[in-house]
Parts: structure tokens; sequence; C-alpha cells
């Protein structure tokens, strides 16, 4: 049996107050990360700065190959200040959408190198899925800056985009947890 830590006093397990001195009882909670959260990882994923190491190379080469992109990002968001919406241009669209291949494909090589890793499979899954999205909507991005789409079509096929690979990666997270009990 446990006793009261003020005055000694035994007590029940249980209990939620000492009977004798009235004092309450510390009850240890024992909440587990891995019932809320899933199982916890010893480390940090270390593969997030080579994402990040890819993303700044991508940025890098965008800028390095066009030159003339934040001037027109500056007479963009100029126009903006002033009141008077003026679209981005069609060539500053067309490096929006390589800029968006690119991450899309950065997604894949991340994919790779976690399943040669051999990381859980949630993460590969997670790149895989980002990058067929990244892709998908580069490309809208691309027939709009060849004015062969409206940007407000680009916008909800890239909301359904987004909302399909959610639902996919909802169905197979479910499928395999559930597999696992």
């Amino acid at each position: 049996m446990p006793y009261c830590k003020k005055c000694g006093a035994k007590y029940n397990e249980g209990a939620r107050y000492c009977t004798k001195c009235g004092t309450p009882i510390f009850v240890e909670w024992k909440f587990l990360r891995e019932e809320c959260f899933g199982e916890r990882r010893a480390e940090r994923d270390q593969l997030g700065l080579v994402s990040f190491g890819f993303f700044l190379l991508i940025v890098g080469y965008i800028f390095l190959t066009n030159t003339w992109i934040l001037s027109e990002f500056q007479a963009f968001f100029e126009s903006l200040g002033e009141g008077v919406f003026v679209p981005p241009s069609s060539q500053l669209r067309y490096i929006f959408a390589l800029f968006l291949g690119l991450i899309g494909l950065s997604d894949f090589v991340m994919a790779g190198i976690r399943v040669f890793l051999r990381q859980s499979w949630r993460r590969p899954l997670k790149d895989v899925l980002s990058g067929f999205g990244a892709i998908l909507i580069a490309y809208l991005v691309y027939l709009n800056s060849q004015r062969l789409m409206t940007w407000q079509m680009v916008v909800v096929l890239s909301i359904i985009t987004i909302g399909i690979l959610v639902i996919i990666y909802g169905i197979i997270l479910s499928y395999f947890m559930r597999r696992k009990k």
C-alpha cells in the first residue's frame, strides 16, 4: 500500500485524497505519446535538411538562369501596391511552373533516398504524393502561361488535385494502420 507524503498514513490505491489529513494524492498520469501520436522517433528527420538543400538549389538555379525575374516581381508587386491587379507575365508564370516541376522532381528523389535508407513507408509516400501534386499543378500553371487555361481553372483544378491526394493518402494510411493491428 502507498503512503501519504504529508502525514505518512497508508491509503488505498486509486484514492484521490489521504483519508487521514485530506491531502490530494499525486496520481502519476502515464499518457504515452504513442497512444496519441504513433511511434516516437528517437531522432529528428535529418533528411529534411537534404530536402531544404534541394529547395535552395532550385531557387538558386531559377534566379541564376533568369536574372530578370527580380525586376518582374518588383513590377508585379508595385502594381498591387497601386491598387491595380496586373496578372504576372506569361514568362513569370512559366518560371513558376518550372519551379513547381523541379520541386516535384526533388520530392521523387527524396522518396527514393528514403526508400534506399529504409525509412518508414509513410514519409516516402508523402514525398511521392506531394511530388505528383507539384508536377500536376506545375503543368496547370504551364498551360496558363501558354494561355490554354484561365487562372481560375488552374486554382480550381489545383484545389481538386490536392483534395484527391489527401484522400488517397488518408485511405492508404488507414489501410496499412488497420493491417498493422
